[in-house]
């Protein structure tokens, strides 16, 4: 016999896979995340948070090519909740647009977490690398929900836009900045220390 908690959690796992599966906008499983808060945040006022999230996409382009993009992120935050929030953000990710590349990147981050479980962060991005590509800076911005499922954890979901320039190319010291600009939806976990 289930518990009520695991039945409505049961409920929006098959929510969450339907939604993902049947490549409907990323952006409405956070508007319905965040329509069925019930659950407060975990019951701190202050605390050090620590985040992680990660998108994945494997698919094929028209041409039958393998393509994927996967995006990780670990943040170390310091939350004063329904506050600003303070800390820092390590991001790293792996993708095949011409050849495969790996890159990382890190920077501070600032943000604000809600009393019911949404969120906002911004981070620069002071040095960021994506292959070949160096010496790159820029911006990402999250919005999101989290829920409190026991203890200090959370999980979630959130919407990341991110605008990244690329200023030197170890392999050609002539070529032109590489801009990259993506959209994307990731899974989120989150702990309060």
């Amino acid at each position: 016999m289930q518990s009520p908690f695991q039945d409505q959690l049961l409920k929006y796992l098959i929510v969450l896979y339907r939604i993902i599966y049947s490549k409907v906008s990323w952006y409405l499983l956070v508007l319905l995340l965040g329509s069925l808060a019930e659950a407060r945040m975990a019951p701190r006022m202050y605390s050090i948070l620590g985040q992680v999230s990660g998108s994945f996409y494997d698919s094929t382009d028209v041409n039958e090519a393998h393509v994927f993009a996967n995006k990780f992120s670990l943040e170390l935050m310091y939350l004063v909740r329904s506050g600003p929030t303070f800390g820092a953000r390590y991001f790293f990710e792996g993708r095949n647009e011409n050849g495969t590349q790996s890159g990382q990147a890190y920077g501070p981050s600032a943000g604000y977490y809600s009393e019911t479980g949404f969120f906002v962060l911004v981070t620069y991005d002071i040095l960021a690398k994506l292959g070949r590509w160096t010496n790159g800076e820029g911006f990402q911005a999250d919005f999101g929900y989290i829920e409190h499922i026991g203890d200090q954890i959370h999980l979630g979901a959130k919407i990341s836009t991110r605008k990244i320039k690329y200023k030197s190319d170890t392999l050609n010291s002539l070529a032109v900045e590489k801009n990259v600009h993506d959209t994307f939806p990731s899974f989120v976990i989150t702990y309060l220390f």
